[in-house]
């Protein structure tokens, strides 16, 4: 086979191997004519010999690597075939490098820009999905021959290499282009080409840690054409990593692409877009544990994109590539999900900008997810009115709406003053915590009514914001609320006095609804904060605490900043409220309406039905049936996880507490029902019942008799098994009623 090889390749001029050491005489065995005819053969070699010759194969290519300048541009160009073989072991041609490959800033740009290109192919290689195919190569009868009569090699032919060879030998330099074109992979690249075969074997994740001793090149200011080739290429590491490792927050690679996002090179900018919504795009394939991870990503990208916008404060340059990242992730982000709550606001706030440029750059952008989601631009802002209002509000600046804001009214099918009247609440808030008085005022202006009144209107929603700051904070907006609130009394030369603790008691219903839903945020500081407001209401409507001021307000949220879920004054004034707080949450979670209010705010509502428990305490017991009601139609679907940790948090709080046949039953049938009723929950909520029936043993003991049934199920081998148990313990009479 190599002497055929030899043969075609007898008349290109290619340096002689001479003295290589043992490595060397290696090469000169199997190569026969040069070093690069050598790196031919070992890449050439089929799956099936690849097995035994790979050990030490792998030490000659490792020192390929580290040599002389075109020796090393032929090495890396055709790194990716060669990783592509595997030993007996399973193990890759890269992870049996004897060392790994030396690359450093001061390598040859051409060097530099070669391993940036191919590096990404490394990874798809070693993830068993790597392919080649070579358009308009050098055909050759015989190569196609021993091909056909031997076992594939899984992707990677001789006919593929040897016109990859022809083309980067048969000039007097290797031609990135001709020999790194040629490559692609099954998952990275499934959408661009309908021809690619699926993967034969599908091997282990690649972890991202491999990558990062080459991430030199993307920050090189001096080979910005490498950076961006690696940085683009970037996206092929994180769809061939181990699920653990692709979540955003915790990925210093990303963190890295993150960065250079900031790029002055716009080349750098657009490749760092497609690497960031590679840790978001959701592939065929793809579990549902990654499938959640990604859609988090999405989220976090975004929440990432405006905190990038705020630092840098807008300069128009990078500011695109970040309306950019916002429409990619919208075009693969589901239509209902939480990421598009994100995109379709940043998007909106540029297209109202007076900017130019990036007007034209956030409407194409609109569109393109439009046509994405297949859903009309007109239709999809109106889906997500809610989420845009306060953004568009933040671009008013006097009564008369500016051009772009009429354009998205018309578009919405509404005018300014019913748009801004059926939103008010959010929109108020919204920019008396951004501290935008000018768009207050113009709101108030458009809507006809005077500014305190509007703020009083929507006191409780901001009560709600102020009282979930820290305390600095918090004292600063309380002062600035209470001036907003006196500004125009001054005007008219009327004195107005701001009785706080009065204007708390006017809107103490809808706070409370407020701060209980604010029980359920992600972040463990925002939820004590949120204990600590509720604490601090109470304080001021049972007439507990006298308020002078927002320097007052300020002492009572201070006080009550360390208060406990067992404070028995607490527990009992959430119990006077209880019903109210679940008819609030059963409104957010069933009513027709509740999937406009995005999976994310059901969820903090699921997970503030925890907190609540945990704030009435023994309480509880009381309320049971009604807070199981509550929690019950979430045990299913997106909203299972969340229901299920409340549901313990529910168990557990009623431990200590007697419990009766009726309330015991409650904790297990549901459970049980959701069991049945699910598909991909069952380990889940199966785990939940075993816990609920371990902390209730003695309340089942007593109440056996009416307990209801465990089904047999591998699953709930555990709970069976302790209700056995249970059931042999007790008297004769109550097993035979049993």
């Amino acid at each position: 086979r190599l002497e055929r090889l030899d043969k075609n390749l007898a008349t290109t001029d290619i340096p002689l191997l001479s003295d290589l050491g043992h490595c060397g005489r290696t090469l000169q065995a199997v190569g026969q004519v040069s070093a690069k005819i050598s790196l031919i053969a070992l890449t050439l070699i089929p799956t099936s010999y690849s097995g035994i010759y790979l050990p030490w194969t792998t030490r000659a290519y490792s020192w390929c690597l580290s040599r002389d300048p075109e020796l090393r541009l032929v090495a890396w160009s055709l790194f990716p075939a060669f990783c592509f073989h595997t030993d007996k072991q399973g193990n890759d041609g890269y992870t049996g490098l004897t060392e790994k490959p030396r690359i450093t800033v001061d390598d040859p740009a051409k060097l530099l820009e070669v391993v940036a290109y191919a590096i990404g192919f490394v990874s798809c290689a070693r993830a068993g999905s790597l392919r080649v195919a070579l358009k308009d190569c050098p055909q050759n009868e015989e190569l196609d021959e021993m091909d056909n009569n031997e076992e594939s090699n899984q992707g990677t032919n001789s006919q593929d290499v040897f016109g990859v060879l022809w083309n980067a030998l048969g000039g007097a330099s290797v031609d990135i282009i001709a020999v790194c074109s040629v490559y692609s992979c099954t998952k990275c690249d499934c959408q661009r080409s309908n021809t690619i075969v699926p993967a034969a074997d599908a091997r282990q994740e690649v972890t991202l840690s491999d990558w990062l001793p080459y991430w030199f090149i993307a920050s090189s200011r001096q080979h910005e054409a490498g950076s961006a080739r690696f940085v683009r290429n970037s996206c092929r590491f994180v769809r061939h990593a181990p699920p653990e490792e692709i979540a955003l927050k915790t990925s210093p690679l990303g963190q890295g692409i993150i960065r250079r996002l900031s790029s002055s090179n716009r080349e750098i900018r657009m490749a760092a877009r497609d690497a960031i919504v590679s840790y978001s795009q959701v592939l065929p394939g793809d579990s549902s544990a990654v499938t959640q991870t990604k859609q988090a990503n999405q989220v976090e990208t975004m929440r990432i994109m405006g905190k990038l916008e705020h630092d840098l404060h807008g300069p128009s340059i990078v500011v695109e590539a970040l309306a950019l990242v916002a429409g990619s992730i919208g075009q693969i982000a589901q239509v209902t999900g939480d990421a598009m709550r994100s995109v379709l606001p940043f998007l909106v706030r540029h297209y109202c900008s007076a900017n130019v440029f990036l007007r034209a750059v956030a409407m194409e952008q609109l569109l393109a997810v439009s046509q994405a989601q297949q859903v009309p631009l007109a239709q999809l802002l109106l889906h997500f009115a809610g989420s845009i209002a306060s953004t568009l509000a933040a671009t008013l600046e006097h009564r008369t709406p500016g051009a772009p804001f009429m354009q998205c009214m018309q578009m919405l099918g509404t005018t300014a003053p019913a748009f801004l009247g059926q939103f008010q609440a959010e929109i108020v808030a919204d920019l008396f915590i951004w501290g935008n008085d000018t768009a207050l005022k113009a709101v108030a202006g458009i809507l006809d009514v005077r500014l305190p009144v509007v703020c009083v209107d929507q006191a409780a929603s901001i009560f709600s914001r102020i009282f979930l700051m820290d305390e600095q904070l918090m004292q600063q907006a309380m002062a600035r609320f209470v001036s907003l609130l006196s500004a125009e009394s001054e005007m008219d030369q009327a004195q107005i006095e701001v009785n706080i603790p009065g204007l708390l008691r006017s809107c103490s219903v809808k706070l409370i609804f407020n701060l209980v839903l604010a029980l359920g945020e992600e972040a463990l500081v925002m939820r004590q904060r949120a204990r600590s407001a509720v604490a601090t209401v109470r304080c001021i409507l049972d007439g507990s605490s006298e308020v002078a001021g927002s320097q007052g307000m300020a002492d009572i949220v201070q006080a009550n900043s360390d208060v406990g879920a067992e404070s028995s004054e607490l527990s009992a004034f959430m119990s006077r409220h209880i019903l109210g707080v679940l008819a609030y949450m059963n409104e957010l979670l069933r009513e027709p309406g509740a999937a406009s209010q995005g999976e994310h705010r059901r969820k903090q509502g699921v997970r503030a039905v925890g907190g609540l428990i945990e704030l009435l305490g023994e309480q509880t017991a009381r309320h049971t049936s009604n807070v199981v009601a509550t929690l019950t139609p979430a045990l299913s679907g997106p909203l299972a996880a969340s229901a299920l940790d409340a549901w313990v948090v529910l168990a557990e709080t009623l431990q200590a507490v007697k419990l009766s046949a009726d309330q015991v039953n409650a904790l297990l049938v549901p459970l049980l029902g959701a069991f049945i009723a699910a598909d991909t929950d069952r380990p889940a909520i199966a785990q939940a019942l075993d816990r609920v029936v371990a902390m209730h043993r003695s309340a089942i003991k007593k109440h056996f008799a009416h307990m209801c049934p465990v089904p047999e199920h591998p699953l709930l081998a555990t709970s069976r098994t302790v209700m056995h148990k249970l059931g042999k313990r007790v008297g004769l009479r109550q097993r035979l009623d049993a």
